[in-house]
């Protein structure tokens, strides 16, 4: 596979583009043509159904045990602080270790954490104290993996699919968004909350062997140098590079206004639209099927338009979408919005992933893809505890709009006054 030099910024970016100009006209499913993507893409995908599931329970049980917006931003907090602490960490082992062993490990881990959740709420001794601990567990697994997730798709297939790879990968994450809330309302009818961690646990396993079948390797050279120095030359290679700047930007944007909707959507869902949990289920899932769209919009490259203000428009759209779920009180319109956050706010990550691997060396591809996670989920912490605290103040309703009418407005005034973004193609 060949590299794109991180010397010159403008030099990358005309190369990605050469690049994405070879990739033209090629089937939306060519990754698949791979047999160790697919069975990475089928292994992710059962994982993420059995995570799905858990994200729904396990906000219901937050709510059980406390009947608090607030505590539910925090456990949101808790699940996600990791992410702004390990993530850049994560993105430098990345870059020096196998990738393969690395995720392995950390699946591992978290199907431990799973585990211990189930047997906690199955004998009924769950506190509250207990779900904030085990998220923040699963959070720091997640985030020492995530760069290495990333990175990992790009030595799994030729560079010509890398685009339609990681437009494929978000689409089987989103897929697991509309299959695993709507099983998960009916594991929470026929199970309880215990069924919904437990099937969790289970499907960990898939990822698991699906990544101990994988031969593809990813060897690195070994790197003595201090954690901390390497980090500190990941951030000045992505600095001196602006459409990299830029993309990281757009990424924090709709992580920190718009993303908090999913932590606050089960006291919508209640106290808003009048839902059960497994109304609950049908939003996410709903919300799922936008998502899905938005992926295969990027997977389907030739129908594209020119890829900057796609993208600018998609993260204004998130915005909108929302302010309009923040609005309402109708459950047909909030399943409408949803559909809308989803197309809108992952055609935009997808793209910003799409191009920020495009324009990296593979030296300093973890790092950069470390920061692209600090981005988009290194901010659900503040985006998190910020969201749960105003909604204590006001309601998880005005909190939406409120955050969706900014983010509207912020990106607007960057499609305003970035050209050079606009004009990427």
């Amino acid at each position: 596979m060949s590299e794109i030099s991180g010397v010159d910024p403008a030099g990358g970016e005309a190369a990605a583009v050469a690049s994405v100009e070879v990739a033209h006209g090629r089937p939306f499913w060519s990754a698949f043509r791979n047999p160790e993507y697919r069975v990475f893409w089928i292994g992710a995908f059962v994982s993420n159904i059995g995570a799905w599931m858990q994200n729904v329970a396990q906000g219901w049980l937050v709510l059980e045990l406390t009947d608090s917006a607030f505590m539910l931003g925090l456990v949101g907090f808790a699940g996600t602080l990791p992410w702004l602490v390990l993530l850049l960490v994560g993105g430098v082992y990345a870059d020096r270790l196998d990738r393969r062993r690395m995720l392995l490990r950390a699946n591992v881990a978290m199907m431990g954490v799973a585990a211990v959740l189930t047997a906690l709420t199955w004998t009924g001794v769950v506190q509250i104290w207990h779900v904030l601990v085990l998220s923040l567990a699963s959070g720091s697994a997640i985030a020492l993996a995530a760069p290495a997730f990333q990175a990992f798709i790009h030595d799994l297939v030729d560079r010509r699919d890398l685009q339609n790879a990681i437009a494929l990968n978000s689409t089987q994450f989103n897929l697991s968004r509309i299959i695993g809330p709507s099983v998960a309302g009916l594991t929470l009818g026929a199970i309880g909350l215990a069924g919904c961690f437990g099937v969790n646990t289970i499907s960990y396993l898939a990822a698991i062997v699906a990544l101990m079948l994988i031969r593809a390797g990813s060897r690195r050279l070994p790197d003595r140098s201090p954690v901390w120095k390497s980090i500190v030359e990941g951030v000045a290679y992505a600095r001196d590079r602006p459409r990299i700047r830029a993309l990281l930007t757009i990424a924090a944007l709709i992580s920190l206004l718009a993303m908090p909707y999913s932590t606050l959507l089960p006291i919508v869902a209640r106290d808003s639209l009048g839902l059960d949990a497994a109304g609950l289920g049908w939003l996410f899932a709903v919300g799922g099927v936008g998502a899905v769209g938005g992926a295969l919009s990027v997977a389907f490259r030739d129908a594209l338009p020119r890829r900057g203000p796609w993208l600018l428009g998609c993260a204004t759209a998130t915005g909108l979408f929302t302010l309009a779920l923040g609005l309402t009180r109708s459950p047909v319109m909030a399943a409408a919005a949803l559909v809308g956050i989803g197309f809108s706010a992952t055609s935009t990550v997808a793209l910003s992933n799409t191009l920020l691997q495009e324009l990296v060396d593979d030296a300093m591809r973890g790092r950069v893809m470390s920061m692209f996670g600090l981005a988009f989920m290194g901010t659900f912490p503040i985006a998190n505890l910020l969201a749960g605290s105003i909604a204590g103040l006001t309601s998880a309703s005005t909190t939406l709009a409120v955050t969706g009418g900014a983010l509207a407005l912020v990106v607007t005034v960057i499609t305003l006054t970035r050209p050079r973004l606009r004009a990427l193609e």
